[in-house]
């Protein structure tokens, strides 16, 4: 069963990640829940297909790098979600965070850590403006992440061996990786279990 507004409120209410700006290499991102309140959706992006990048064509969070200009980490999602998305969360209420992630890159450290903050945008799944970095944006529900059904392996290659990794398939797209995580950190927070494959 999908969680509602009051029961996300109550499970961030602490602990809260320092609203300042991070030291050293920094990215943030904003899970951003709109909809109905028992009936939630999070704004998901897949990346654009861009060569250099390793997380090219990704299902992600919006969101990004912590930038010179930025106040703070919380600063930062705000700033990335209204340039990738065109949504507004200046006004918008922050239910909380999630504790901050070392990110990784086919198994080695990036040197990077990631802030994740969540915001309720409202009752409306407004629609997206999505800039060239982002191919296309969508509404999931949380109902959809949370059903087994939608459980699936990714297969990915490195070091020459193939690994499964898991997956909610959407829409024929992959959400695994570090969203997958952060999903999964989300929902634990409500005691709740992300589909996962057997």
């Amino acid at each position: 069963m999908s969680p509602d507004l009051e029961r996300i409120r109550r499970a961030l209410a602490s602990p809260q990640l320092a609203d300042r700006r991070p030291e050293g290499k920094h990215a943030a991102v904003a899970l951003v829940l709109a909809g109905e309140a028992a009936d939630l959706h999070v704004c998901l992006i897949r990346r654009a297909e861009h060569a250099p990048d390793r997380w090219s064509g990704h299902i992600a969070l919006p969101g990004g790098r912590v930038n010179a200009g930025d106040p703070s980490a919380r600063a930062a999602a705000i700033r990335e979600t209204r340039e990738e998305v065109g949504l507004r969360l200046d006004l918008t209420p922050c239910l909380g965070s999630l504790e901050s992630l070392p990110v990784t890159a086919a198994g080695k450290s990036t040197g990077m850590s990631l802030s994740s903050f969540v915001f309720h945008l409202g009752e409306v799944l407004e629609q997206f403006t999505p800039s060239d970095e982002v191919a296309e944006a969508f509404w999931v529900p949380l109902r959809h992440l949370l059903d087994p059904r939608n459980a699936a392996s990714r297969p990915t290659f490195r070091d020459g061996l193939t690994q499964s990794r898991p997956a909610v398939l959407f829409q024929g797209q992959y959400i695994w990786g570090l969203t997958y995580r952060l999903l999964t950190m989300f929902f634990e927070r409500m005691q709740l279990r992300i589909a996962q494959p057997d």
